[in-house]
């Protein structure tokens, strides 16, 4: 049997495996399997849509608590090169921003303000996605990089939806937790 023939007739066997006929004059989809395939891709939507906003929301707010212990880490980072201990200040809503400043007094004195990468020209950093500061204290690290006192900030996302704390130990270590964890 020559090879066209055998491929034809695999191809009918495929076919008749598959339960549809194609004849040269049909092809496209029935009205049955239209309304089938719209019904599954809508029951897939239905489901993934809350989930992607869920998902998008907590990823929002963690990016805004990362952002802030980047910010903390580089306050830290200030008072260990320069050997000088130098404070955050945050502002709460509806400012959300965070500036550093040598030495211990909060607020800042102008002159004593740092100004660098991403800051204006006051020195504050913004959170860039519409994310909120709602807890802030004042938190010093000394020129070893510890900090004076423990504390925590508070971040919550645009939509009031979840909210994570930032956690500063004595020993400056800064952590992301769940609200109402217990700072080490």
């Amino acid at each position: 049997m020559p090879y066209a023939f055998q491929r034809e007739s695999n191809m009918t066997k495929i076919t008749a495996i598959l339960g549809r006929s194609f004849r040269s004059g049909s092809a496209g989809l029935t009205v049955v399997e239209l309304v089938v395939l719209v019904a599954v891709i809508s029951v897939l939507s239905a489901i993934g849509a809350p989930l992607y906003l869920s998902y998008s929301r907590a990823q929002e707010t963690d990016g805004a608590a990362r952002v802030i212990v980047v910010a903390l880490n580089q306050a830290r980072q200030l008072a260990v090169t320069r050997g000088v201990s130098f404070s955050a200040e945050s502002q709460t809503n509806p400012n959300n921003r965070m500036r550093f400043c040598s030495g211990t007094v909060v607020p800042c004195p102008g002159g004593n303000v740092y100004t660098g990468a991403g800051t204006d020209a006051n020195g504050w950093h913004r959170l860039e996605n519409g994310s909120r500061i709602t807890l802030g204290p004042a938190i010093t690290f000394s020129s070893l990089g510890a900090a004076t006192a423990a504390g925590r900030l508070r971040v919550q996302n645009s939509s009031a939806t979840g909210s994570l704390d930032v956690c500063v130990s004595p020993s400056g270590r800064i952590r992301v937790m769940a609200v109402g964890a217990t700072c080490p």
